[in-house]
């Protein structure tokens, strides 16, 4: 009898583990649906509100308007793509009438409320738009964020606020640029770049002199990328004293200013193979026919790129008849074989 009871008791409980287990597979499928439908719902309300106020900024940048919709909160993600895409477009600039729709929408505390409390891709966008905006009533709600743990949300405010106001800006941004390794270097060049070398040129000549050699490397590329002039007393100074070799080659790569070329001969011979190439190759870059006696021990180097740099260099110094004069002069192979080679790729390319 206890038998018949303990089994019946086991196929209760069966059957009741059973009703609820498909009770939770039905209630999870459903709530799937919902969230499903709610996406599917959100995506197509943003790509509405995308499509609309995408049409009333390009007509208002033909004719500020006299009124303009109300911007609810639910076409907020919808306006600010729009807001972006056309700033972002080739030859996208500022517009009267942009400034207009922004106004009458009152635009900038509702990107702010975007940036505080939206979901991370769309405080992105917020912060991109607000930096269109050149909302100077957000400037130091964008400040507080360049500290942020995340490289998109901290690179996105410093480049809204470069574009904000770039003389106040530049003392904030360039000391994270010297500290953030986790901001992409195309990020940074563009937002120097857009800033312009006038904003940007003494803070980060002066950053890139205080600098440790391996952060200096990047801080003199970033000037060079933006002001050659502003950069060649920076390269000038650090060629004239002892530094890190790669910071050196830095310096070679971006060298542009032709009376820097004594400061970059007597590498030639340092003990590194790639600053001897880079210093070829600066030498042939901006130097005459007169530095090809001093590139001329460098085609026999152990390495074969610095023979392959100085080859093009010579190239470029010599005129075609006095480079095949100076190939067959060559008593070393390796010297003969590589001026060779750089010649018979120039033929090549003058036939294609």
């Amino acid at each position: 009898m206890d038998t018949l009871m303990r089994v019946d008791s086991q196929i209760a409980f069966a059957i009741w583990v059973g009703l609820a287990v498909t009770v939770a597979s039905v209630l999870l499928l459903v709530a799937v649906l919902v969230i499903r439908q709610l996406a599917q719902r959100r995506e197509r309300n943003h790509l509405r509100a995308a499509t609309f106020w995408r049409g009333v900024l390009v007509d208002a940048m033909q004719a500020a308007p006299s009124r303009v919709p109300v911007l609810p909160a639910s076409d907020m993600t919808g306006f600010v793509e729009a807001w972006n895409e056309l700033h972002d477009a080739p030859g996208g600039a500022d517009s009267p009438g942009m400034l207009a729709v922004a106004e009458q929408v009152d635009l900038a505390p509702k990107l702010e409320r975007m940036v505080e409390h939206g979901r991370f891709h769309d405080r992105v966008m917020a912060i991109i738009a607000i930096g269109y905006l050149r909302s100077a009533s957000s400037f130091d709600r964008l400040a507080a964020l360049i500290d942020d743990a995340s490289p998109i949300v901290s690179i996105s405010a410093a480049r809204a606020l470069m574009r904000i106001d770039p003389q106040r800006a530049v003392q904030q941004v360039v000391p994270q640029i010297v500290s953030r390794h986790d901001w992409v270097d195309g990020g940074i060049a563009q937002m120097l770049n857009e800033a312009g070398p006038e904003a940007v040129k003494d803070e980060l000549g002066a950053a890139a002199l205080r600098a440790n050699d391996e952060v200096a490397s990047r801080l003199v590329r970033f000037l060079a990328g933006v002001s050659p002039e502003a950069a060649a007393p920076v390269i000038a100074r650090i060629l004239a004293e002892p530094h890190d070799e790669h910071l050196v080659s830095t310096c070679l790569q971006v060298l542009a200013d032709v009376r820097d070329l004594d400061k970059a001969r007597p590498l030639l011979t340092h003990d590194r193979w790639h600053v001897r190439m880079h210093a070829s190759a600066a030498i042939g870059r901006l130097g005459g026919a007169d530095d090809a006696e001093a590139l001329l021990p460098l085609l026999a180097d152990p390495q074969w790129w610095v023979r392959y740099r100085t080859a093009q260099a010579l190239q470029h110094l010599l005129a075609a008849e006095r480079l095949t004069q100076v190939r067959d002069a060559q008593q070393d192979r390796y010297a003969r074989d590589i001026l060779t080679q750089v010649m018979a790729e120039r033929a090549l390319g003058e036939t294609q």
